[in-house]
C-alpha cells in the first residue's frame, strides 16, 4: 500500500472527517493495542492491530469469451491511533481489473463501534511518468483526536481475472501486530501459491480442509512498517510475500490451462499483442529513407533504433487492456510517443520493413527478482523490447532507452531472460551479464608541480553502461547548466581545480566513449613549510558520501548501476625533488566491491593509480556496517598526503 501517498490528501481528509472526532473514545483495548504498536515501530502514528485477506475463487467469461477465473477478496483492517492529533485509515488500490463491490468504515464511540459510510478520497497511484493509467487507490480514514481510538474497515475486491491477482504482500506502509492471508481453493482449481524472503519472519501456514475445499493460510506477526526511502531496494527482493497462478482449471468436466508453464504464460501475452492491428506499410518510406546507403544489417539496424530513440517519446500507459496491448506502429508513428510496449512494436516491425529479423519480447527489469523459469505469472514482466537476431548475434533492442548504441544493454534489464514472440511458439534469451570493465570511467591527468601550483590537463571518458548514465544526467540537466556540469567533470568535482579550453567528443555519436579534456589549474592543494611540500594529488569523488546510509535507514540500498572508475593521475615535480615517503599501497574489499591504489615515484614523477569497482551495488541493511566501513577506509586513504623535499 503506498501510504506516501497520505501526505497529499491529508488536508482534504481533515476537512470532511474533522466533525467525526468530537465524539470518539479510546478505550482499554486500544490503549494496549497502540501501545504494542509503538513497540514494534517508535514513530509509528497509527497501526493496524489485524489484518485479515480471504480471498476465493469462481469462473466467468474472459477476453474473446474464453472462460476464466475470477476471484474474490473479502478484507478486514482494525487500526488504532498511537499518537493524538493523527490521521489514520487504509489505502485501497484498484483498476479495470479489480472492482470494489462494497465497503464499510467503523469507528470506536463510548458503547461499541458505529458505520460511517462516508465517501473515500480517491488518488491517483500513478508514476509521473505514466501519462494515462487506471490505477487508482480509495483512502478511507478518520482523524483520532487522541491515542488508543480504533476503527474498522472491512471491504470487498473482485478481481474479474484472476491473472492479475499476482502477488500479496505482508507488510504496509504502517506497523501491523497480525497479518492473515487465506485462500479457499475448489477442487476444480490447480492454485500454486509461491512463498518468496520467508526466511527471518515469523509466518505460519497451515492448510486444511472444508468439504471441496483446501483453504491455504498464512499468519504473519510482528510486521515494522515500510517507508519508502531512495534509492530502495525493490521491496520483492527482501520483503515476504506470496506469488498467485492459476495453472489450471476445469468447468463442465473440461479442463482450460492457466499459467501451467512458459507456453502458456506466452501464449495470453501472444494474444494480446495480436489485439495491435498493425499497419506496417505506413512506415515504408521512413524505413527505407533510413536504410538508404547502409551496406550492412548492423548499420541498418542502428540507423532505425537511433531514430526511434530520438523521434519518439516515452509516454506510459497502463489502462486496462492497454496496459498490455501494444499501440498500432501506425499510432506511435503518427503521435510521436508510445509507452515500452509502443515502442518495442514499432522498432520490430521497421526492422522487419529493413528486412531484419526481429521480434517482439516481454521481459522484466532488475525491479523485479524472478525470471521466467522460476515463475510463470503475469508479475514477472513489467517492460517491453524488441530483440534482433544477426548472423549468431543476439540484440536486445529498447526502444525506451535514449542514448544507448546497438549492442550496450542497460544494467536494468541485464541478467534477466527474455520471452520472445516467434509465432505460435516462443523463444527464451537471457541478456548477458557485462563485465566491470566494459563500464569504464577513465580519469587521466597529467600534471606538473611549480612552486604552490600544479598545471596540467586532464581528460575523463565514459564507455558501456557509464555512457549512458552520463548521458541521462547530461540531457536532464536544465541547457544553461550544461557547460558547467561538462567543465566539473574536468575539475574532477574540487572546487580547486580551475579548468580551461574544456573540449569534448560529439555526445550525438552513441558509438564512441564520450570524452571530457581540458587544461587545469590546481590551487590550495600545496602547503610548503621550509624545504617541504605537502600535497595531495588524490581528487575523491564528492559523490561517495552519497552512497553511505543513514543511521535511521530503514530499507536496503540499490545504486542501481555497476561502476567501474579508474584514476591514473601523474605530477611531474622538479628536478632533485623526491618524496619523503610514499603511501603503502592500499586494497579494500566488501562482497564483490573493490577498491585498489597504490602509489608510485620515478623518473621525477609521482603517480597514483586507483581502481573502484562496484559490482554489488544492492547493500542489505545487515550489511549496513560493513559498507560504511568499506567506504570509510576509502576515504581515509584518500586523505593521504605526500611531503616532498628538496636536499
Amino acid at each position: 500500500m503506498k501510504y506516501s501517498i497520505l501526505s497529499k490528501i491529508l488536508l482534504g481528509v481533515l476537512v470532511s472527517l474533522n466533525a467525526l472526532s468530537q465524539a470518539q473514545t479510546a478505550d482499554d483495548v486500544g490503549a494496549a493495542e497502540a501501545a504494542y504498536i509503538k513497540r514494534l515501530s517508535k514513530k509509528a502514528e497509527f497501526g493496524a492491530y489485524n489484518i485479515t485477506q480471504s480471498i476465493s475463487f469462481g469462473t466467468a467469461k474472459g477476453i474473446d469469451n474464453q472462460p476464466i477465473v475470477t476471484a474474490k477478496e473479502d478484507g478486514l483492517v482494525e487500526m488504532v491511533s498511537v499518537e493524538n492529533l493523527t490521521y489514520m485509515g487504509y489505502l485501497l488500490p484498484y483498476n479495470s481489473f479489480v472492482k470494489l463491490e462494497d465497503y464499510d468504515f467503523k469507528v470506536f464511540y463510548r458503547n461499541g463501534f458505529k458505520s460511517q459510510r462516508y465517501e473515500p478520497r480517491k488518488v491517483s497511484l500513478t508514476d509521473e511518468s505514466i501519462y494515462l493509467d487506471d490505477n487508482y487507490g480509495l483512502f478511507y480514514g478518520m482523524q483520532a483526536a487522541e491515542s488508543g481510538q480504533r476503527c474498522l474497515f472491512d471491504y470487498r475486491y473482485r478481481y474479474t481475472d484472476a491473472k492479475y491477482l499476482t502477488r500479496v504482500f505482508f507488510h504496509s506502509g504502517i506497523p501491523i501486530k497480525s497479518h492473515t492471508v487465506s485462500f479457499k481453493v475448489p477442487q476444480w482449481l490447480n492454485l500454486d501459491i509461491q512463498e518468496k524472503n520467508f526466511a527471518g519472519y515469523n509466518i505460519k501456514k497451515t492448510t486444511k480442509k472444508d468439504g471441496d475445499f483446501t483453504v491455504y493460510t498464512y499468519a504473519a506477526d510482528k510486521l515494522v512498517d515500510v517507508k519508502r526511502e531512495p534509492g530502495a531496494l525493490a521491496r520483492p527482493y527482501y520483503l515476504p510475500h506470496l506469488i498467485i497462478t492459476v495453472r489450471s482449471f476445469t468447468i463442465d468436466q473440461k479442463k482450460y490451462n492457466g499459467f501451467g508453464s512458459q507456453a502458456d504464460l506466452y501464449n495470453w501475452y501472444n494474444l494480446l499483442y495480436k489485439k495491435a492491428e498493425n499497419k506496417p506499410d505506413v512506415l515504408k518510406s521512413e524505413v527505407n529513407r533510413l536504410v538508404a546507403g547502409k551496406s550492412t544489417d548492423e548499420d541498418k539496424a542502428r540507423a532505425i533504433y537511433y531514430w526511434v530513440q530520438d523521434n519518439i517519446r516515452y509516454v506510459a500507459f497502463e489502462e486496462g487492456y492497454a496496459g498490455f496491448v501494444p499501440q498500432t506502429v501506425q499510432e506511435v508513428y503518427k503521435n510521436k510517443y508510445s509507452d515500452c510496449k509502443g515502442m518495442a512494436n514499432l522498432v520490430t516491425e521497421m526492422l522487419k520493413l529493413a528486412g531484419l529479423n526481429a521480434h517482439f519480447a516481454w521481459i522484466g527489469t532488475r525491479d523485479i527478482p524472478y525470471n521466467h523459469d522460476e515463475v510463470q505469472s503475469m508479475c514477472v514482466d513489467n517492460h517491453a523490447i524488441s530483440v534482433l537476431y544477426i548472423k549468431d548475434k543476439v540484440y536486445f533492442v529498447d526502444g525506451t532507452e535514449k542514448f544507448a548504441a546497438l549492442g550496450t544493454n542497460a544494467y536494468r534489464i541485464q541478467g534477466k531472460t527474455v520471452l520472445v514472440e516467434n509465432g505460435s511458439t516462443h523463444k527464451l534469451e537471457r541478456v548477458p551479464q557485462t563485465k566491470p570493465d566494459d563500464n569504464l570511467i577513465l580519469t587521466t591527468a597529467k600534471l606538473k608541480l611549480q612552486d604552490d601550483m600544479m598545471t596540467g590537463k586532464v581528460v575523463v571518458s565514459f564507455s558501456g553502461e557509464a555512457k549512458n548514465y552520463f548521458h541521462y544526467v547530461y540531457n536532464n540537466i536544465p541547457a544553461n547548466k550544461k557547460a558547467d556540469f561538462v567543465k566539473g567533470l574536468a575539475e574532477m568535482g574540487d572546487a580547486n581545480i580551475v579548468a580551461t579550453n574544456v573540449k569534448s567528443s560529439d555526445f550525438e555519436n552513441r558509438d564512441i566513449p564520450i570524452t571530457v579534456e581540458a587544461d587545469v589549474e590546481i590551487e590550495n592543494k600545496v602547503t610548503i613549510v621550509g624545504k617541504t611540500k605537502y600535497l595531495s594529488i588524490d581528487y575523491v569523488p564528492s559523490s561517495l558520501t552519497g552512497y553511505t546510509p543513514k543511521d535511521d535507514r530503514q530499507t536496503p540500498m540499490d545504486m542501481e548501476y555497476m561502476i567501474y572508475a579508474k584514476d591514473d593521475i601523474e605530477v611531474e615535480v622538479p628536478v632533485g625533488t623526491k618524496p619523503v615517503s610514499l603511501p603503502a599501497a592500499f586494497s579494500n574489499k566488501f562482497k564483490e566491491n573493490n577498491f585498489d591504489a597504490a602509489y608510485s615515484f620515478a623518473q621525477n614523477k609521482l603517480a597514483l593509480k586507483k581502481t573502484f569497482a562496484l559490482n554489488s551495488p544492492i547493500i542489505y541493511n545487515n550489511e549496513f556496517a560493513d559498507w560504511k566501513q568499506f567506504i570509510n577506509k576509502i576515504k581515509e586513504f584518500n586523505r593521504n598526503k605526500i611531503s616532498l623535499t628538496k636536499p
